[in-house]
């Protein structure tokens, strides 16, 4: 048995499914080995806001092993040194996702398949392919002991403060946090370890990927809107920014002290640079890929609860 999970997402858990039939999993490893180049090691490649890769896991302890071929491994990658061979394979694996899985994972009542995302990964895959990012895992950082936190005026509604942080990815960036934990967690800065869900804590998870229903639904969960201003009592408050790749997925940055925007798309690292390795100053205007519906900016007070 195979699990295939598509590298994707930043908000919502990846698409992801198990192929049971030994036959399709064995053509599937036969054609990666005689495609020489196709695959690389997982999370070895392009960390983008994104498209990522497609990974490819070996379940099972006692499964026929084909030459040349670990048991993990990622396709559609840009460290891969076939790229054309690695992103038709990859194109191929989803082509063939199963509308309904036989096995249900607990990560389809947020993620379900259907044929729409399995266009829309498609999509996303080709643009990848076609403009891949520069952009590298950012390199660890010694985590601050004391980290500080600075008290600033909002210049879009100067009556308003909150507080920004020490740039501090290490933090979001160990083994224990970086895949538990999405840029929900990273932009309210509460490590939950549950890939936090915007409403999910209060029974009021978006039923569309739109401005309007990520907004309420974090809204519900306590956020305001920009030039609501938060009381000291809030302390400490962050400002927040939401995007959308519409239909699909959400995006949150946090702005950081030192005037620039920190993120961490889905489980890959914490980073301050967008799609362009530009260090993030707007996130109106850097370089979001298909994030294209940019939906406002946020207050998140000391009250706001999220799961």
């Amino acid at each position: 048995m195979l699990r295939i999970e598509v590298d994707l997402f930043s908000g919502r858990p990846n698409p992801v499914w198990i192929v049971t039939d030994g036959a399709e999993a064995k053509q599937l490893l036969d054609e990666v080995a005689e495609a020489d180049g196709s695959f690389a090691n997982q999370e070895s490649g392009s960390n983008a806001l994104g498209f990522r890769e497609v990974r490819v896991d070996v379940l099972g302890d006692d499964e026929p092993r084909t030459r040349n071929v670990p048991a993990s491994f990622a396709l559609g990658t840009s460290a891969a040194t076939n790229s054309g061979a690695s992103g038709e394979i990859a194109a191929r694996i989803i082509k063939a996702m199963p509308v309904r899985s036989k096995i249900q994972l607990l990560e389809h009542a947020i993620t379900p398949l259907n044929p729409k995302l399995r266009d829309h990964m498609l999509v996303r895959l080709a643009e990848a392919l076609a403009t891949r990012s520069t952009t590298k895992a950012p390199a660890t950082v010694r985590l601050a002991a004391n980290p500080l936190r600075t008290t600033v005026r909002d210049p879009k509604c100067e009556r308003c403060e909150y507080e920004v942080s020490q740039y501090n990815p290490a933090f979001w960036n160990a083994a224990a946090v970086r895949p538990r934990n999405n840029c929900y967690n990273y932009a309210r800065n509460w490590r939950t370890n549950t890939f936090a869900q915007p409403g999910r804590a209060h029974g009021a998870q978006a039923p569309t990927m739109s401005c309007s229903a990520v907004t309420a639904a974090a809204v519900a969960d306590g956020l305001k809107k920009l030039c609501t201003c938060l009381p000291r009592g809030e302390y400490p408050r962050r400002l927040m920014a939401l995007v959308i790749d519409p239909g699909y997925d959400y995006h949150w940055y946090r702005h950081q002290r030192g005037g620039f925007w920190g993120h961490k798309p889905g489980q890959t690292a914490a980073r301050k640079v967008d799609n362009s390795n530009v260090v993030i100053t707007n996130p109106e205007t850097c370089n979001r890929g298909g994030y294209t519906d940019f939906c406002g900016y946020f207050y998140a007070g000391v009250s706001v609860v999220i799961n």
